[in-house]
């Protein structure tokens, strides 16, 4: 481990003021956005947010049509890729079919002219990093998916770099191989201490990976907060939902309060004008509670283990989901009368869809 702690000092990476377009797509408009060093950052978003543009800018395969991508206070909008000092692993492995791990983790060391036995210490010190110490020998048609990917990393980390970037490393893996090999990418960014910056359109990845989640939306930044922050207090309509689950449910707002579900709360952050609104209120946070003479009725349940999803069809026909602890949600059967209300607290609003 000696020499592979020996990797760059950790970066700063900004993107300042990015701008680009693909003819009249616009990927990017105007990203600002600052990686601490040393964190792994994710870059979450719906396909076609710009995520991965702003990933292939800081890696140096797109330039943008205005702004700047800095490392350490340099500007390296127009330096090539290859002098970027940045490490990238990609979803599809893009492994040399011909190369035993072992000489594709010391492609890029031979390429810089080292010699074969540093090359050949470092490669072998990166695959046990990576817990495939013993599989140098083979080709990467006689490795699993995710073993694959774990050469690509190691690959990647070869060179020292002072970034790490990652394009959806995770997608083309089975559920179970994902979960470890998200853990491992987490424990060895930890281990090294590198910078590193993470595409995902995932949100439990990006949630349970990141020190900080940075959501997109079309090619602007929405929010960029730690994953506590960003699912407990998202600052607009669309980060509510497109992180976790989240209830939509009609209420009507006069100045900075909602009247909902016979409640008046105050609401959290900008708000649409007075009138039909929706509230936005996590599963977790509905109170459901046996009543029979309560507005709501128990339609279908989903366990999830420790707590149990129950949906609520309300008189007027909107449904809430309610997630409450399985020991609870056992005496609520199919039908049964409820009554359904919200904690007394700031809760976020949205324009109601036309």
């Amino acid at each position: 481990m000696t020499t592979l702690a020996t990797a760059a000092t950790a970066a700063t990476v900004e993107f300042r003021s990015l701008r680009r377009a693909f003819g009249t797509t616009v990927a990017l408009d105007g990203l600002d956005l600052t990686v601490r060093p040393g964190e792994l950052l994710a870059l979450l978003g719906p396909s076609g947010c710009g995520k991965t543009t702003a990933l292939r800018m800081l890696a140096g395969f797109e330039h943008p049509d205005s702004g700047e991508v800095l490392v350490d206070g340099e500007d390296i909008t127009r330096v090539p890729a290859h002098r970027r000092d940045a490490g990238m692993v990609f979803q599809s492995y893009s492994l040399f079919p011909h190369l035993s791990a072992l000489d594709n983790v010391a492609f890029g060391l031979r390429m810089r002219k080292v010699g074969t036995a540093e090359r050949r210490t470092r490669a072998g010190e990166l695959l046990d990093l990576v817990g495939l110490g013993d599989k140098g020998g083979r080709f990467p048609h006689q490795l699993s998916g995710g073993q694959q990917q774990r050469v690509a990393l190691a690959r990647a980390l070869a060179l020292r770099p002072r970034v790490l970037l990652l394009d959806e490393p995770l997608s083309a893996l089975d559920a179970k191989v994902r979960l470890s090999l998200r853990e491992e990418i987490r424990r060895l960014q930890l281990e090294l201490g590198i910078t590193t910056v993470f595409v995902t359109h995932d949100q439990e990845e990006a949630l349970s990976m990141a020190d900080r989640v940075a959501v997109m939306r079309a090619g602007r930044l929405e929010q960029c907060a730690e994953p506590a922050e960003l699912y407990g207090r998202p600052a607009t309509a669309f980060v509510a939902e497109f992180v976790g689950t989240m209830n939509r449910i009609p209420g009507t707002l006069d100045g900075d309060t909602v009247s909902v579900l016979g409640q008046r709360l105050p609401v959290d952050g900008e708000a649409p004008g007075p009138g039909a609104v929706d509230v936005l209120v996590r599963p977790e946070a509905v109170r459901v509670s046996a009543d029979e003479e309560g507005d709501g009725r128990v339609g279908a349940t989903a366990f999830l283990g420790a707590a149990t999803r129950v949906t609520v069809r309300l008189a007027d026909g909107a449904e809430i989901k309610a997630d409450l602890p399985t020991h609870e949600a056992g005496a609520l059967v199919s039908g049964a009368r409820v009554s359904v209300s919200l904690p007394d607290r700031p809760v976020l609003v949205a324009a109601r869809p036309s």
